[in-house]
């Protein structure tokens, strides 16, 4: 266990003080350390305030893939630095349809409009396959549906006739046409 903390600890330090090719390198090697690279990969991306390491941290978190998934929506719930919480919620995102039920969930926290906001931008970047989700926190209602609402209006197309559909809006009513 010691010599992989060393290895892992030594990959967070080249994405630290590396170059490009060095900081690649070391994001593909984290990724598959998997579940073990989890904990320290957070703690580097809280500990640093280089945006170009933050990036390579997060790419990391969601080449773990799934082992990734608790203690990032942990680490977003639990840390309010907006760098953080901004590059944590890029990783969810990459992990697409296995973040979506978590960020969603996010969308009805109150009391903490900017974890909203990050986890909407995630499910945003998720895209269809987020609307499904979305969708049921609609038809829910509250708070939560009411976040939701806005986020499947900013997907556009795909979102607006999802929440047209919700909504009971017939197609041809929900996008005007010029003023004569």
């Amino acid at each position: 266990m010691m010599l992989e903390t060393n290895e892992t600890d030594r990959w967070i330090e080249q994405i630290r003080t590396g170059g490009m090719e060095e900081r690649r390198e070391a994001s593909r090697e984290l990724g598959k350390r998997g579940e073990a690279a989890v904990g320290p990969l957070i703690e580097a991306l809280a500990g640093t305030g280089d945006d170009d390491a933050r990036w390579y941290y997060a790419v990391s978190l969601a080449r773990v893939g799934r082992p990734a998934l608790a203690p990032l929506i942990a680490a977003l719930r639990e840390r309010r630095d907006p760098d953080f919480r901004r590059y944590a919620a890029a990783s969810l995102a990459q992990l697409g349809p296995d973040a979506v039920d978590p960020l969603v969930e996010m969308l009805g926290v109150e009391g903490d409009e900017e974890l909203r906001d990050f986890a909407a931008l995630a499910l945003n970047r998720i895209g269809e396959p987020a609307i499904e989700a979305l969708t049921r926190a609609v038809e829910g209602g509250g708070t939560l549906g009411a976040v939701a609402g806005l986020v499947l209006w900013r997907m556009e197309e795909a979102g607006l006739k999802a929440l047209a559909g919700v909504c009971n809006i017939e197609e041809e009513a929900a996008v005007p046409g010029p003023i004569t």
